[in-house]
């Protein structure tokens, strides 16, 4: 059995906006929706949910995932896993997605830790250290502009500008 050395994605973003906000764009499944990917998450410990999008660049899987920790409004942890659609394809090893927000003077921290990164192929994993980064720094402020009092208001992000496409995606998770 060959032994792989363990690789995790780190990012990090200041945002001139109240935990509770940030932490809003990061729970409410509208919200990550417009910035990330289709869901149907609960910022609930034990939650399983799901991210899904049209085949694409970054491949044909489903995203299965469950909250593993939920402390509102400093740290969300979640377990991730890539589900090929494909039959006969094995998915991804185990990985985890580490949310903290720290408070600091006019605003937040928020950083992104993406363990167990070793588990997905270079391609995919590339793909995603460069589309976390991305995400972080040009569409969560986008999505924390319509984030008021630690409410979400849909339309940040609209659905024809967004990374992915969901003609396929069943609708409980189109937003």
């Amino acid at each position: 059995m060959v032994s792989r050395k363990p690789i995790t994605i780190r990012k990090e973003r200041f945002y001139a906006h109240p935990p509770a906000d940030v932490w809003t764009a990061i729970t409410d499944p509208h919200a990550l929706a417009e910035w990330f990917e289709p869901n149907n998450h609960e910022a609930v410990v034990g939650h399983e949910f799901q991210f899904v999008c049209d085949p694409g660049i970054c491949g044909d899987a489903v995203s299965e995932c469950r909250v593993v920790e939920a402390e509102p409004p400093r740290k969300l942890v979640w377990s991730w896993v890539h589900v090929p659609r494909k039959a006969g394809k094995a998915p991804s090893g185990p990985m985890t997605i580490t949310w903290m927000l720290t408070p600091e003077s006019g605003g937040t921290r928020l950083a992104l830790e993406h363990s167990g990164a070793e588990n997905i192929g270079w391609l995919q994993r590339n793909m995603m250290r460069v589309g976390w980064g991305y995400m972080m720094k040009n569409l969560i402020p986008k999505v924390l502009g319509n984030v008021t009092g630690g409410r979400f208001t849909p339309g940040a992000i609209l659905l024809s500008k967004r990374a992915y496409s969901c003609k396929t995606v069943p609708t409980r998770y189109v937003r």
